[in-house]
């Protein structure tokens, strides 16, 4: 399992994944009812598959992840948006929230930085301070801020992990999203090195490539 950092204290890890890059070839190759020629052959078939249009999606989800999270609430929050996979959250109904929280990147000079800082503290402080008292989990959370820290679990086939890929990569989403799907998109290359590197060259590029006539 390989765990990369993220962020100032998150990161994303690859717990598990199943079929890789000869999953896809074999979901193509019963459709087709071929036999495979070599390993240039399966390389070709999946880079035609991946440029192909209208996209054969189907072929690619027979290759499984299961990724674990440490992110901000809000940067889960986005992730959670991607509906096609399975999430499971570190509930903070059942268990004692970890003191961690996202610090921002300081911008010279800002003195609100260390006023965010006092509020996340304080919050905390609250927070720790209703458990203590007997005060429901479930309700003592209400006082945190979208900055602190969960941990969720996702499982997610490949096809769907490409489709969050092509928007948590875009120049339009948040900053913060970016730096976990940065991560994501390295071990997934070298998980799927053929799968992804099409992903890369006949998807990515073509979405970061300037405009004809601009």
């Amino acid at each position: 399992m390989k765990r990369l950092q993220v962020l100032d204290k998150g990161w994303v890890q690859l717990e598990e994944a199943m079929g890789g890059d000869d999953a896809v070839i074999r979901g193509a190759r019963i459709c087709y009812g071929s036999e495979s020629s070599g390993p240039d052959a399966d390389a070709r078939l999946i880079q035609r598959l991946m440029k192909s249009e209208p996209k054969h999606n189907t072929v690619f989800e027979h290759a499984v992840f299961r990724w674990g999270i440490k992110c901000p609430i809000f940067v889960a929050r986005q992730w959670m948006r991607h509906r096609i996979g399975s999430f499971n959250e570190r509930s903070l109904r059942y268990c004692v929230a970890s003191r961690e929280y996202y610090v921002p990147p300081a911008a010279s000079g800002d003195a609100l930085h260390e006023e965010y800082i006092r509020h996340m503290e304080a919050s905390l402080d609250l927070y720790e301070k209703l458990v203590a008292a007997g005060w429901r989990k479930e309700q003592a959370r209400s006082v945190l801020g979208v900055g602190t820290y969960t941990e969720f679990i996702w499982t997610v086939n490949a096809w769907s992990l490409m489709n969050w890929l092509t928007k948590r990569l875009h120049r339009s989403a948040q900053w913060e999203h970016r730096q976990y799907a940065l991560a994501v998109l390295q071990l997934y290359e070298e998980t799927m090195p053929i799968t992804a590197g099409a992903f890369k060259e006949f998807v990515l590029e073509k979405l970061t490539s300037p405009k004809e006539g601009t």
